[in-house]
């Protein structure tokens, strides 16, 4: 898995971007001697990735300075990604929504936000637009605050596109890019929806669980998972029969049973439940599982092979032949109709050709063997107009066969979904209570984590009494992070503390740590290695919150909650 790379593509435009500083994007990850930098809390670790790993750009966003680190694709196209600096103090919009829909309202306001952006890729040329709220825009689009905890805004391709999984390398990616700046936890609501219709879902529905679950994304709500799983194990056993049977009174049965039939003739494997028939309909624009080339094409999710084009089968052959385009073509063609006149025969069976046969009666029309042999090798599974050829074992004979089957003419994923689940799974109640099921979160743990020999710890501040009772009276915030060496004395860990907590929150701009333990103080001559385990928490106390700031806790700062 190449994670740098030491050339540059073809289409880099000369002086533009350093071929160190560039990253392949599939199958995202970075190499290690980034991984060794990147070694300490997300505060120190974004800074490093920015000045190291990134290129500071010549204009700002409203203000902003922005850096970009370049991505590449297996085809050499470059993506940029967008690293966007917000300081808190002065910004028009300083407190987070994002935040109190996550339930961290009570978290107190970090001195430093930080956007990551990918736009669309028409925009990829051109410098960033300072307008945020275009989701639509925007292929990705994350927030973190300086303390690590942070929201994934959008994922381009969820919201009306119904190419489910053509955000599956954007979430890989972004998935990899927090464990690598070691982020503590990321929340994540649901926009991916078309009117009443979730990816949470027909996701949920096609695979057993939601589809941010795939990355360690757990439930955020007052819903408990054993009542979603629940709800989703019974939508899944539904029996497209008796769907086809119930629907029948519905304004668009007709169109649902054609649906039903039309993938049902088009899959290899029976169709008995709407589970099987979500996951077969996914499965045709799907992008898990392929084989990067495009050469042959397998959903890892159910074995199925998912179709190539004509055109994209015809060039690919031809990239690895001496033969021409129409040649191919050509002895495709033959291959087609000797299928459909097979099937003829046999009153529309589904009955396969061997290879040989295949070869046989392509000869009667086409001279060169080796030809025919060549393109007989390269079929697996393709489209052409309304018919998918695919090539597979008979289990008996243990010989490869050729079948025809028919598919939509114009089978459109999008419409096809959205009027299954709009006029058949919303009948359920059961729906109603999984589209409720959309706040997600997932943590990146602090325990456990060794950082080179360092010791991860994290540093809470335990207000006074009187802080409490007055204008502190809710939930504390969450510690902040630190990485010392395990020799380090007690009193210097004060001042390491002291000056992360200084350097991440607003109230805390002048804060003056005097004492390290809750209500028993740890003597300062203490090695740090032989009081604390690695990722416990430490008690802070000290004097000079700034209680009269504004800027105080994430949902405003001024709202008392429990």
């Amino acid at each position: 898995m190449a994670s740098i790379v030491l050339r540059k593509p073809s289409n880099m435009r000369k002086n533009r971007i350093n071929p160190e500083k560039l990253f392949l994007y599939d199958n995202f990850a970075f190499p290690d001697f980034v991984k060794k930098a990147l070694s300490g809390a997300f505060r120190d670790n974004i800074r490093v990735f920015l000045h190291d790993f990134a290129e500071i750009q010549n204009y700002c966003v409203n203000g902003m300075p922005v850096w970009c680190t370049f991505l590449f694709t297996e085809n050499d196209v470059v993506c940029p990604l967008y690293t966007v600096e917000e300081t808190v103090q002065g910004s028009p919009t300083p407190f987070c929504n994002y935040c109190e829909l996550s339930g961290w309202g009570h978290h107190f306001v970090c001195k430093r936000k930080y956007h990551f952006i990918i736009p669309a890729k028409a925009d990829w040329n051109e410098p960033l637009d300072g307008d945020f709220a275009e989701l639509e825009s925007l292929k990705l689009y994350g927030l973190v605050h300086c303390n690590g905890f942070g929201h994934l805004v959008c994922i381009h391709g969820l919201r009306y596109n119904f190419n489910f999984f053509g955000a599956e390398d954007s979430m890989e990616f972004w998935d990899r890019l927090c464990t690598l700046l070691r982020v503590r936890s990321i929340s994540a609501d649901h926009v991916s929806r078309r009117g009443s219709v979730e990816l949470n879902l027909i996701h949920g529905i096609a695979y057993g669980k939601s589809w941010l679950a795939k990355w360690g994304y757990r439930f955020n709500g007052e819903i408990t998972e054993e009542k979603h799983n629940a709800a989703i194990r019974y939508l899944s056993k539904l029996s497209l029969d008796l769907i086809i049977s119930i629907s029948m009174s519905n304004r668009n049965a007709n169109r649902i049973k054609s649906i039903i039939d039309v993938y049902r003739k088009c899959s290899t494997n029976p169709l008995s439940t709407i589970s099987d028939l979500l996951k077969f309909m996914l499965a045709l624009d799907s992008r898990i599982g392929m084989v990067a080339n495009g050469a042959r094409k397998l959903n890892l999710e159910t074995g199925e092979s998912i179709p190539m084009g004509f055109e994209k089968l015809v060039d690919s052959m031809r990239k690895s032949c001496r033969w021409p385009a129409r040649r191919l073509e050509h002895v495709l063609l033959v291959i087609v109709d000797l299928l459909k006149e097979h099937k003829n025969e046999n009153l529309g069976r589904d009955c396969g050709l061997s290879r040989q046969q295949l070869r046989d009666g392509a000869r009667r029309s086409i001279g060169d063997t080796g030809l025919i042999d060549f393109v007989l090798k390269s079929i697996n599974c393709f489209k052409v107009e309304n018919q998918i050829i695919r090539r597979a074992t008979n289990p008996l004979s243990r010989l490869a066969e050729f079948s025809i089957q028919e598919c939509p003419r114009s089978y459109n994923l999008s419409v096809d979904v959205w009027t299954v689940c709009e006029n058949v799974v919303a009948m359920w109640p059961e729906t109603k209570l999984i589209l409720e099921c959309d706040h997600f979160v997932k943590d990146w743990p602090i325990g456990g984590r060794v950082v080179g020999q360092g010791l991860v710890l994290e540093c809470k501040v335990l207000p006074s009494f009187d802080e409490l009772e007055g204008q502190l009276g809710r939930r504390l915030s969450p510690g902040e992070v630190v990485v010392v060496k395990p020799c380090m004395t007690v009193a210097d860990l004060k001042m390491v503390a002291q000056g992360a907590l200084r350097d991440t929150y607003c109230v805390m701009d002048e804060f003056e740590v005097s004492q390290i333990g809750g209500l028993r103080k740890i003597e300062n001559d203490k090695e740090v290695g032989s009081v604390f385990e690695l990722g416990a928490q430490v008690w802070v106390r000290g004097g000079g919150l700034d209680l009269g700031t504004r800027l105080r806790h994430e949902d405003g700062g001024w709202k008392m909650k429990g």
